[in-house]
Protein backbone atom coordinates (compact mmCIF):
# COMPACT_ATOMS: atom_id res chain seq x y z
CA UNK A 1 0.00 0.00 0.00
CA UNK A 2 2.78 2.44 0.97
CA UNK A 3 4.43 1.38 -2.00
CA UNK A 4 2.12 2.01 -4.26
CA UNK A 5 1.30 5.78 -2.37
CA UNK A 6 4.95 6.27 -3.02
CA UNK A 7 4.84 5.29 -6.49
CA UNK A 8 1.91 7.37 -7.29
CA UNK A 9 3.64 10.45 -5.72
CA UNK A 10 6.94 10.11 -7.43
CA UNK A 11 5.09 9.52 -10.96
CA UNK A 12 3.44 12.94 -10.32
CA UNK A 13 6.29 14.70 -9.21
CA UNK A 14 8.49 13.39 -12.22
CA UNK A 15 5.34 13.81 -14.81
CA UNK A 16 3.19 16.68 -13.51
CA UNK A 17 5.46 18.58 -11.68
CA UNK A 18 7.68 19.56 -14.63
CA UNK A 19 5.13 21.68 -15.64
CA UNK A 20 4.01 23.47 -12.94
CA UNK A 21 6.41 26.64 -11.47
CA UNK A 22 7.04 26.63 -7.49
CA UNK A 23 4.59 29.01 -5.56
CA UNK A 24 4.93 32.43 -5.87
CA UNK A 25 3.88 33.28 -2.74
CA UNK A 26 5.87 32.77 0.34
CA UNK A 27 3.47 31.24 3.19
CA UNK A 28 2.75 33.91 6.01
CA UNK A 29 2.45 31.11 8.53
CA UNK A 30 3.39 27.29 9.25
CA UNK A 31 1.39 25.06 8.26
CA UNK A 32 -1.80 23.59 9.71
CA UNK A 33 0.02 20.22 10.09
CA UNK A 34 3.13 21.81 11.51
CA UNK A 35 4.13 20.10 14.49
CA UNK A 36 6.54 21.78 16.59
CA UNK A 37 7.92 19.63 18.44
CA UNK A 38 9.35 16.93 16.14
CA UNK A 39 10.54 20.30 13.97
CA UNK A 40 13.09 20.75 16.76
CA UNK A 41 13.91 17.33 17.15
CA UNK A 42 14.67 17.03 13.67
CA UNK A 43 16.85 19.96 14.02
CA UNK A 44 18.86 18.57 17.07
CA UNK A 45 18.95 15.37 15.47
CA UNK A 46 20.75 17.14 12.53
CA UNK A 47 22.98 18.91 15.10
CA UNK A 48 24.07 15.76 16.81
CA UNK A 49 25.31 14.29 13.00
CA UNK A 50 26.57 17.66 12.19
CA UNK A 51 29.37 16.37 10.04
CA UNK A 52 27.79 13.29 8.33
CA UNK A 53 25.33 15.35 7.58
CA UNK A 54 27.45 17.71 6.16
CA UNK A 55 28.95 15.08 4.27
CA UNK A 56 25.35 13.61 3.06
CA UNK A 57 24.58 16.92 1.54
CA UNK A 58 27.62 17.59 -0.31
CA UNK A 59 27.21 14.21 -1.89
CA UNK A 60 23.36 15.27 -2.40
CA UNK A 61 24.48 18.30 -4.41
CA UNK A 62 26.52 16.07 -6.32
CA UNK A 63 23.73 14.09 -7.46
CA UNK A 64 21.92 17.20 -7.68
CA UNK A 65 24.31 19.06 -10.03
CA UNK A 66 23.87 15.55 -12.34
CA UNK A 67 20.94 16.91 -13.48
CA UNK A 68 20.94 18.48 -16.69
CA UNK A 69 18.40 21.03 -16.09
CA UNK A 70 19.33 21.72 -12.78
CA UNK A 71 23.38 21.79 -14.02
CA UNK A 72 22.23 24.43 -16.89
CA UNK A 73 20.56 26.55 -14.31
CA UNK A 74 23.56 27.19 -12.91
CA UNK A 75 25.73 27.48 -15.81
CA UNK A 76 22.72 30.00 -17.15
CA UNK A 77 23.53 32.47 -14.11
CA UNK A 78 27.28 31.63 -13.95
CA UNK A 79 27.48 31.32 -10.20
CA UNK A 80 29.92 28.32 -10.34
CA UNK A 81 32.05 28.43 -12.89
CA UNK A 82 35.43 28.44 -10.52
CA UNK A 83 36.16 27.28 -7.10
CA UNK A 84 35.96 31.14 -5.86
CA UNK A 85 32.32 31.53 -7.20
CA UNK A 86 31.51 27.89 -6.04
CA UNK A 87 33.12 28.48 -2.31
CA UNK A 88 30.64 32.15 -2.49
CA UNK A 89 27.47 30.35 -4.24
CA UNK A 90 27.88 26.96 -1.67
CA UNK A 91 29.12 28.36 1.51
CA UNK A 92 26.44 30.77 1.54
CA UNK A 93 23.66 27.80 0.83
CA UNK A 94 25.60 25.76 3.57
CA UNK A 95 25.60 29.15 6.15
CA UNK A 96 21.56 29.69 5.10
CA UNK A 97 20.71 26.07 5.71
CA UNK A 98 22.59 26.14 8.96
CA UNK A 99 20.18 28.93 10.21
CA UNK A 100 17.24 26.69 8.86
CA UNK A 101 18.41 23.85 11.58
CA UNK A 102 19.05 27.09 14.16
CA UNK A 103 16.30 29.68 14.75
CA UNK A 104 12.66 29.47 15.23
CA UNK A 105 10.63 28.42 11.92
CA UNK A 106 7.60 30.03 13.50
CA UNK A 107 8.89 33.13 14.20
CA UNK A 108 8.58 35.47 10.69
CA UNK A 109 11.62 37.83 11.99
CA UNK A 110 13.82 35.21 13.01
CA UNK A 111 17.00 34.59 11.03
CA UNK A 112 15.50 31.45 9.68
CA UNK A 113 12.73 33.12 8.16
CA UNK A 114 14.94 35.47 7.08
CA UNK A 115 17.15 33.32 4.93
CA UNK A 116 14.43 31.52 3.62
CA UNK A 117 12.59 34.57 2.05
CA UNK A 118 16.04 35.31 0.43
CA UNK A 119 16.45 32.02 -0.94
CA UNK A 120 13.12 31.77 -2.04
CA UNK A 121 13.85 35.28 -3.90
CA UNK A 122 16.35 33.32 -5.75
CA UNK A 123 14.31 30.53 -6.88
CA UNK A 124 12.05 32.75 -8.26
CA UNK A 125 14.61 35.17 -9.79
CA UNK A 126 16.27 32.20 -11.47
CA UNK A 127 13.26 31.58 -13.28
CA UNK A 128 13.99 35.24 -15.53
CA UNK A 129 17.26 33.66 -17.37
CA UNK A 130 15.42 30.77 -18.36
CA UNK A 131 12.23 33.11 -19.53
CA UNK A 132 14.62 35.14 -21.51
CA UNK A 133 16.46 31.92 -22.86
CA UNK A 134 13.55 30.06 -23.77
CA UNK A 135 14.98 26.88 -22.08
CA UNK A 136 11.29 26.37 -20.53
CA UNK A 137 9.93 26.63 -16.70
CA UNK A 138 12.29 27.17 -14.16
CA UNK A 139 11.99 26.49 -11.17
CA UNK A 140 9.62 24.00 -11.42
CA UNK A 141 8.19 22.04 -8.21
CA UNK A 142 9.69 18.66 -9.78
CA UNK A 143 12.70 20.83 -9.58
CA UNK A 144 12.67 21.56 -5.97
CA UNK A 145 11.48 18.27 -5.04
CA UNK A 146 14.46 16.74 -6.71
CA UNK A 147 16.62 19.28 -4.86
CA UNK A 148 14.77 18.00 -1.45
CA UNK A 149 16.13 14.60 -2.11
CA UNK A 150 19.51 16.16 -2.35
CA UNK A 151 19.14 17.90 1.14
CA UNK A 152 17.54 14.96 3.27
CA UNK A 153 17.66 11.31 0.98
CA UNK A 154 20.56 10.17 1.63
CA UNK A 155 20.00 10.31 4.92
CA UNK A 156 17.25 8.06 4.85
CA UNK A 157 18.97 5.72 2.58
CA UNK A 158 22.14 5.63 3.46
CA UNK A 159 22.02 6.23 6.99
CA UNK A 160 24.07 3.66 8.19
CA UNK A 161 27.00 3.78 5.44
CA UNK A 162 27.04 7.92 6.36
CA UNK A 163 27.36 6.48 10.25
CA UNK A 164 23.99 9.03 11.01
CA UNK A 165 22.91 7.75 14.87
CA UNK A 166 19.12 8.07 15.32
CA UNK A 167 16.00 5.94 15.84
CA UNK A 168 12.83 5.80 13.67
CA UNK A 169 11.60 8.94 15.84
CA UNK A 170 14.64 11.21 14.66
CA UNK A 171 13.93 9.75 10.93
CA UNK A 172 10.47 11.02 11.33
CA UNK A 173 11.75 14.44 12.76
CA UNK A 174 14.01 14.98 9.54
CA UNK A 175 10.97 14.10 7.10
CA UNK A 176 9.37 16.75 9.20
CA UNK A 177 11.75 18.79 8.77
CA UNK A 178 12.11 19.19 5.15
CA UNK A 179 8.42 18.89 4.49
CA UNK A 180 8.06 22.05 6.73
CA UNK A 181 10.84 23.71 4.93
CA UNK A 182 9.56 22.62 1.36
CA UNK A 183 6.55 23.98 1.64
CA UNK A 184 8.03 27.03 3.03
CA UNK A 185 9.84 27.35 0.32
CA UNK A 186 7.42 26.55 -2.39
CA UNK A 187 6.65 22.92 -2.79
CA UNK A 188 2.89 22.21 -2.96
CA UNK A 189 1.79 19.41 -0.75
CA UNK A 190 1.08 17.08 -3.68
CA UNK A 191 4.70 17.69 -4.77
CA UNK A 192 6.30 17.34 -1.59
CA UNK A 193 8.95 14.53 -1.25
CA UNK A 194 8.43 14.29 2.84
CA UNK A 195 4.65 14.27 2.58
CA UNK A 196 3.27 10.25 4.24
CA UNK A 197 4.79 7.99 6.73
CA UNK A 198 8.46 7.36 7.13
CA UNK A 199 8.16 4.24 4.99
CA UNK A 200 6.19 6.02 2.14
CA UNK A 201 9.04 8.64 1.89
CA UNK A 202 12.02 6.27 2.34
CA UNK A 203 10.38 3.95 -0.32
CA UNK A 204 9.44 7.46 -2.54
CA UNK A 205 13.09 8.16 -1.67
CA UNK A 206 14.38 5.08 -3.51
CA UNK A 207 12.71 5.31 -6.20
CA UNK A 208 13.83 8.64 -7.15
CA UNK A 209 17.62 7.77 -6.34
CA UNK A 210 17.36 4.61 -8.39
CA UNK A 211 15.23 5.93 -11.34
CA UNK A 212 16.80 9.36 -11.16
CA UNK A 213 19.59 9.89 -9.79
CA UNK A 214 21.93 6.32 -10.44
CA UNK A 215 20.86 7.02 -14.29
CA UNK A 216 21.86 10.74 -14.12
CA UNK A 217 24.99 9.35 -12.60
CA UNK A 218 25.99 6.60 -15.31
CA UNK A 219 25.44 9.65 -17.78
CA UNK A 220 26.30 12.78 -16.40
CA UNK A 221 25.90 16.18 -18.60
CA UNK A 222 29.02 17.46 -20.33
CA UNK A 223 29.36 20.62 -17.96
CA UNK A 224 29.46 17.56 -14.96
CA UNK A 225 33.08 17.06 -13.95
CA UNK A 226 33.84 20.56 -14.39
CA UNK A 227 31.34 22.13 -11.88
CA UNK A 228 32.17 19.55 -9.69
CA UNK A 229 35.83 20.36 -9.04
CA UNK A 230 34.92 23.81 -8.97
CA UNK A 231 32.80 22.75 -6.26
CA UNK A 232 35.10 20.35 -4.30
CA UNK A 233 37.77 22.96 -4.42
CA UNK A 234 35.77 26.32 -3.42
CA UNK A 235 34.76 23.77 -0.14
CA UNK A 236 38.62 22.89 0.65
CA UNK A 237 38.63 26.36 2.72
CA UNK A 238 36.32 24.45 5.12
CA UNK A 239 37.19 20.97 4.93
CA UNK A 240 40.64 21.15 3.63
CA UNK A 241 40.80 16.99 3.11
CA UNK A 242 38.54 17.53 0.27
CA UNK A 243 39.86 16.07 -2.79
CA UNK A 244 38.14 15.56 -5.86
CA UNK A 245 38.87 12.33 -7.34
CA UNK A 246 38.78 11.07 -3.85
CA UNK A 247 35.56 12.38 -2.45
CA UNK A 248 33.71 11.68 -5.99
CA UNK A 249 35.52 8.12 -5.47
CA UNK A 250 33.46 7.97 -2.10
CA UNK A 251 29.92 9.39 -3.62
CA UNK A 252 29.92 6.76 -6.43
CA UNK A 253 30.67 3.93 -4.29
CA UNK A 254 28.24 5.01 -1.68
CA UNK A 255 25.46 5.10 -4.79
CA UNK A 256 26.53 1.89 -5.47
CA UNK A 257 28.30 3.08 -9.22
CA UNK A 258 32.23 1.33 -8.91
CA UNK A 259 34.79 2.80 -11.02
CA UNK A 260 37.23 4.04 -8.86
CA UNK A 261 40.13 2.80 -10.67
CA UNK A 262 39.24 4.97 -12.98
CA UNK A 263 39.16 7.86 -10.96
CA UNK A 264 41.84 7.65 -8.38
CA UNK A 265 45.44 8.18 -10.55
CA UNK A 266 47.14 9.71 -7.47
CA UNK A 267 48.87 8.57 -4.18
CA UNK A 268 47.27 11.58 -2.35
CA UNK A 269 42.97 10.82 -3.48
CA UNK A 270 43.97 7.23 -3.16
CA UNK A 271 45.18 8.32 0.44
CA UNK A 272 42.44 11.31 1.20
CA UNK A 273 39.67 8.29 -0.20
CA UNK A 274 41.20 6.00 2.31
CA UNK A 275 40.70 8.28 5.11
CA UNK A 276 36.94 9.56 4.39
CA UNK A 277 36.15 5.78 4.11
CA UNK A 278 37.72 4.92 7.12
CA UNK A 279 36.35 7.88 8.71
CA UNK A 280 33.07 6.34 8.36
CA UNK A 281 33.49 2.79 8.28
CA UNK A 282 35.48 2.90 11.53
CA UNK A 283 35.57 6.18 13.85
CA UNK A 284 32.08 7.01 13.31
CA UNK A 285 30.97 3.51 13.69
CA UNK A 286 32.66 1.85 16.54
CA UNK A 287 30.88 2.62 19.14
CA UNK A 288 34.11 3.62 21.75
CA UNK A 289 35.81 5.67 18.62
CA UNK A 290 32.71 7.34 17.87
CA UNK A 291 31.86 8.66 21.31
CA UNK A 292 35.27 10.46 21.04
CA UNK A 293 35.03 11.12 17.25
CA UNK A 294 31.66 12.57 16.20
CA UNK A 295 31.81 15.18 18.80
CA UNK A 296 35.30 16.37 17.39
CA UNK A 297 34.40 16.07 13.74
CA UNK A 298 31.38 18.32 14.80
CA UNK A 299 33.02 20.67 16.86
CA UNK A 300 36.09 20.91 13.85
CA UNK A 301 33.38 21.74 11.07
CA UNK A 302 31.46 24.24 13.33
CA UNK A 303 34.85 26.26 14.12
CA UNK A 304 35.77 25.74 10.44
CA UNK A 305 32.50 27.59 9.61
CA UNK A 306 33.24 30.45 12.08
CA UNK A 307 37.21 31.02 11.56
CA UNK A 308 36.24 31.34 8.07
CA UNK A 309 33.75 33.64 8.52
CA UNK A 310 35.18 35.64 11.32
CA UNK A 311 38.99 35.76 10.67
CA UNK A 312 38.94 34.58 6.81
CA UNK A 313 42.67 34.83 6.13
CA UNK A 314 43.06 31.08 4.78
CA UNK A 315 40.49 32.25 2.23
CA UNK A 316 41.89 35.49 1.84
CA UNK A 317 45.37 33.31 1.13
CA UNK A 318 43.86 30.88 -1.30
CA UNK A 319 41.15 33.28 -2.62
CA UNK A 320 42.79 37.01 -2.49
CA UNK A 321 41.58 39.96 -0.98
CA UNK A 322 37.95 40.21 -2.66
CA UNK A 323 37.18 37.63 -0.14
CA UNK A 324 36.57 39.47 2.53
CA UNK A 325 34.33 41.69 1.17
CA UNK A 326 31.95 38.63 0.87
CA UNK A 327 31.88 37.71 4.17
Amino acid sequence: MEEHKAKERVSRILEEGCNILIDKKLPKDVPEWFDEKLFLRGQKYFYNNLYSMFVSKLIGLILVLSIPTLLDALSLIRKSPDPYNSFKRYIYTFRNVLKWYEFDVKNFRSKSQMSMAVIYSLHCAACEPYDRSGLGLRVTQKDMALIQFGLVGLTLLKKKELSIIGNEEDDKSIIHFWRTMGYILGISDQYNLCEGTLEEVRTACAFIFEGVYVVSLNKPPAEYNHMIDALINGLKPISPLLDTDAFLTYAFELCGIHDSEQRITTRYSRWMYNIQTYTHNVLLSKQWLAFIFRPLLNYTLMFSLWINSKFPLGLAFRFGTKIISML
